[in-house]
């Protein structure tokens, strides 16, 4: 098993050399070559069992999944760049902490909406930031052209707004947008020096919003699963692949006890759960303010480099922990 996983690593480490050596650039998303300048579009997905399977997630580079509701209950924040799919399914509403994730790519936001509530509203909030481009689906943002969304009528509201999102790539104006990613990238696939062979592991968030990973050894990627089931696009019904995985603990509370008002730290230092290489490691993140990106380290304080690809980060209670199966 041990030489399957060396061979496949070689050829891709062999493609990523040969990439290097004729000068092409590297995505800021990914560590992969490629030939265009960073254009992140940063998209509100929803994840209730309507919505599933999730149209377009396959495209996405890096996706968090973030609790929402006090339980267990979530959604995705995914980052495009490399490929920008054609149309994404199914897009919700924006809170605060998805606004905070947004800040770290500054590309284009796009979500459906969003809370409004007193001390929890993300459109007061959006009045203290900066972006590049925000595409609302609503249009609360006076001017944002909403023609580019639309009610899937093969499933039922509230979990059926899909985007045609290459065409809101196109009416961007990139010119003065400067992308960015938290991220650092290995120049080829690695596996951690440190660290214990983990080959399947949960995420608890609760019952029905289980993720989990298998590593895949031959194809030197994890396997996405959500409850148990594969977790696949819906739009070509191939199961997801995971190069990373990033489980970073932060602290939750909830404004005025309302389970639907999440306030969440992402900003400080909390510990990371790291899988990567068919590896499981542990260490830190630290993000000093929403105006710079998050740092991620290893136990010994160095800059965790993750392998080229897929990367999906999990944001989880700091009360909960990584279930290891295997």
């Amino acid at each position: 098993m041990k030489k399957i996983v060396c061979i496949a690593l070689a050829v891709l480490m062999a493609l990523a050399c040969t990439a290097m050596a004729e000068g092409t650039n590297l995505s800021i998303t990914t560590g992969l070559p490629t030939d265009t300048a960073p254009t992140t579009m940063v998209v509100q997905l929803d994840n209730e069992p309507g919505a599933r399977p999730q149209k377009g997630i396959g495209s996405a580079d890096i996706v968090y999944e973030i609790e929402l509701y006090n339980g267990g209950y979530t959604r995705y924040t995914a980052v495009f760049n490399d490929n920008i799919p054609e149309l994404v399914e199914a897009v919700r509403s924006a809170r605060i902490i998805n606004a905070d994730v947004y800040s770290e790519y500054n590309g284009a936001f796009v979500h459906f909406g969003g809370q409004r509530y007193e001390g929890s509203s993300v459109y007061d909030y959006f009045n203290t930031m900066k972006f590049g481009k925000r595409w609302d689906g609503i249009g609360y943002d006076n001017g944002s052209d909403t023609s580019d969304f639309y009610r899937d009528r093969s499933r039922k509201a509230p979990n059926n707004v899909a985007c045609k999102l290459q065409n809101l790539l196109n009416k961007t104006d990139w010119t003065n947008i400067t992308c960015t990613s938290p991220l650092k990238f290995n120049e080829y696939p690695t596996i951690p020096a440190n660290g214990e062979d983990v080959n399947n592991f949960v995420i608890p968030y609760r019952d029905s919003y289980s993720p989990s990973y298998v590593w895949d050894a031959a194809a030197g990627k994890y396997q996405r699963f959500y409850n148990g089931n594969a977790f696949v696009d819906g739009a070509t019904g191939e199961q997801v692949t995971v190069d990373n995985i990033i489980v970073q603990k932060v602290e939750y509370a909830w404004y005025s006890g309302e389970s639907d008002r999440p306030k969440v730290t992402i900003t400080g230092k909390n510990s990371c759960d790291y899988f990567m290489g068919g590896k499981h490691f542990t260490g830190y993140w630290v993000r000093d303010n929403v105006g710079v990106n998050t740092v991620y380290y290893d136990d010994a304080g160095n800059e965790v480099l993750f392998n080229p690809g897929t990367t999906y980060i999990q944001l989880l209670k700091t009360e909960k922990a990584v279930e290891i199966l295997g």
